[in-house]
């Protein structure tokens, strides 16, 4: 059994805390003791007190310093080790449209105990995101340690000679101590997470992929995978003649801003080209084309036809490039496509997302659009636990008389999902608010698994459309471009006109919407994720390596669909004992000179290592 491990437990109670300090090997003094200190005290910041002061409530000017350190997407501190005096910057005197960097303020202290640095920083509600101590007379050469802190996640950077290029990037829950030093990142990890319930998407082209940030990257990783023969290694679904035969369009969003995966990133890569530690030529985006090489629709050879929808127009206009508007959503985009015959509206089409790993058989859920009775629309569900739902759009369905499963509710990211709303809860204060979060409650209780009443049926975004479904984009039901959210406008509408009987064939037989579950080649529940943060991508990573460890490339193995030298690559660029992912061999040897240099005691947690010299 693999236990969670605190990277430092930390508590509060005067009492134990000396004794809990000397056990994480960080020495301090009470804030009594700390002569000059104007801030909160370096016991109270390591025992994870409550500050007296509040960051935000502190309205002063940033000093020239504290300026310097924000930029566009993040507060950077160049080196922590070598910062002039404490720093503090409350969120009131953080300059427009950057607040979002700094939501919780954020603290920063060094203070002096014998021939001890100490290092806290921490935010605006006492929690300490880093802690750290150094002693210059036991260390020899001190790594460069730079702290980000992005919109969504914060990381600490080490940089060093032995390093060979590569960086270190420790993320919540991770620590390294070595000669002299001690670095750690607050927070929970585990070595090999997950377990066996994975918990933690006229035509000129087979295959259209919108694009809007940073387009160059994301052509360049499909035409490296178009070019690379991988579609080879991709396992032909059960499902493969038929979709072959029917040759369906793959619609692929790939829009997005990765935000939320800049800690990956950073301005190298968007999203979608971001680099997974395999073959070069098999980046993010290449999850979503495998799937369609496992349904024929990409080969590696002439027959390939992959057409762009440019949104941002920073790729030319030619033969396989057009020029859309640009919109707050890939639907908007899709919709345009439609609406030029750019995307084929008499044939299905396929939508998947950009930025998952999965390993489902998309052959088993087209299979269903042509076989279950008057389809004109398949959304699979992904089943999630009452904990996890609430962070997702939801579908509400009823068995039909043959116990298939159509979709009668989308209901996006409910409060309520296993304990009703009380109507003593002091935040219903509008008239009628408590009824409606009741409505919403019972229409979440329409989204409980059939399989599994604990589990509630998940939207992946992935959505299979019949011509007939396409055609809401165009007849007299057209939505309007920029407002075509695939979630959030698209498919409820197409469901909305399907249950009122108005969605029809060709031969006026009234549509319906259904829902099947994600599953592998042969049968079996499929495992997806989203990889859009730092920390999920470190998460699947991790758990793809333990899985296969554990059970090779058989039909054992939950991964089982995904091209086997990736998993055999996530395995072998992945110490599973301390949970560290590496982007190559190269990082796996620096990462060894870096430890052999600094005598390091402790390495573990969510550390990536990588750069861009693979």
């Amino acid at each position: 059994m693999i236990n969670k491990i605190n990277a430092i437990n930390f508590i509060s109670k005067p009492t134990k805390l000396k004794k809990q300090v000397a056990n994480n090997n960080i020495g301090i003094k009470t804030s009594q003791e700390l002569a000059g200190s104007k801030y909160l005290g370096v016991q109270q910041a390591i025992a994870g007190v409550k500050p007296t002061i509040s960051f935000g409530a502190e309205k002063r000017e940033l000093t020239e310093f504290e300026k310097s350190l924000i930029l566009p997407k993040e507060i950077r501190i160049p080196n922590i080790l070598d910062i002039p005096g404490n720093i503090d910057i409350p969120l009131s005197a953080m300059p427009p449209k950057t607040g979002h960097l700094n939501a919780a303020g954020l603290k920063v202290e060094k203070t002096i105990d014998g021939d001890s640095e100490l290092y806290t920083i921490s935010n605006g509600q006492g929690d300490r995101i880093f802690a750290g101590k150094i002693n210059r007379k036991e260390a020899g050469e001190l790594p460069i340690v730079t702290y980000k802190q992005g919109k969504f996640m914060p990381e600490i950077t080490v940089k060093d000679s032995s390093l060979n290029g590569k960086s270190i990037k420790m993320l919540a829950g991770s620590e390294i101590r070595g000669k002299g030093f001690d670095f750690r990142m607050i927070g929970h990890y585990e070595p090999k997470p997950n377990g066996e319930n994975h918990e933690i998407v006229s035509f000129k082209g087979n295959t259209v992929i919108t694009t809007l940030n940073k387009e160059d990257r994301t052509l360049n990783a499909v035409d490296s995978y178009k070019k690379s023969g991988l579609q080879k290694e991709a396992i032909k679904g059960d499902y493969y003649d038929e979709v072959k035969a029917d040759n369906p369009t793959i619609v692929i969003p790939a829009g997005g801003f990765g935000e939320r995966f800049y800690n990956i990133t950073r301005d190298a890569e968007n999203k979608p080209s971001g680099f997974l530690p395999t073959s070069k030529d098999y980046r993010i985006i290449a999850t979503t084309l495998n799937m369609a090489a496992s349904a024929g629709i990409l080969n590696g050879d002439e027959t390939d036809s992959i057409h762009y929808l440019s949104q941002a127009h920073d790729i030319p206009e030619n033969e396989t490039t057009t020029h859309v508007s640009k919109y707050k959503t890939d639907g908007g985009a899709i919709a345009e496509g439609v609406n030029k015959g750019i995307i084929n509206r008499d044939k299905a089409s396929v939508i998947l997302n950009a930025d998952i790993f999965t390993n489902t058989d998309i052959t088993r859920i087209y299979h269903a659009l042509k076989t279950l009775p008057n389809a004109a629309l398949v959304i699979p569900y992904y089943p999630v636990s009452a904990e996890r739902a609430s962070s997702f759009g939801l579908i509400g369905i009823e068995k039909d008389k043959n116990g298939n499963l159509e979709i009668k509710e989308f209901i996006e990211k409910p409060k309520f999902v296993d304990n009703p709303p009380k109507p003593t809860d002091t935040s219903f204060v509008q008239p009628g608010s408590y009824d409606k979060a009741m409505q919403e409650f019972l229409k979440v209780q329409k989204a409980r698994n059939p399989e599994d009443r604990n589990k509630f049926l998940a939207n992946p975004g992935f959505y299979f459309l019949s011509p007939q479904a396409q055609k809401v984009l165009v007849d007299k039901w057209k939505l309007k471009p920029e407002e075509t959210g695939l979630g959030a406008h698209v498919m409820p509408k197409i469901v909305e006109l399907a249950n009122e009987g108005k969605l029809t064939d060709e031969n006026g037989n009234q549509m319906k919407v259904y829902t099947v579950p994600l599953e592998t080649k042969g049968g079996k529940p499929a495992v997806w994720d989203d990889i859009g943060t730092a920390e999920a991508y470190l998460r699947i990573i991790k758990d793809v390596a333990n899985e296969y460890t554990l059970k090779g490339n058989t039909s054992d193995n939950k991964y089982y669909g995904v091209p086997e030298f990736v998993m055999k690559d996530f395995a072998a660029n992945t110490d599973l004992e301390r949970g560290i992912v590496f982007d190559s061999k190269l990082a796996r040897d620096s990462f060894g000179n870096f430890c052999q240099k600094h005598e390091v005691k402790s390495a573990r947690g969510n550390i990536f290592v990588a750069g861009n010299n693979r």
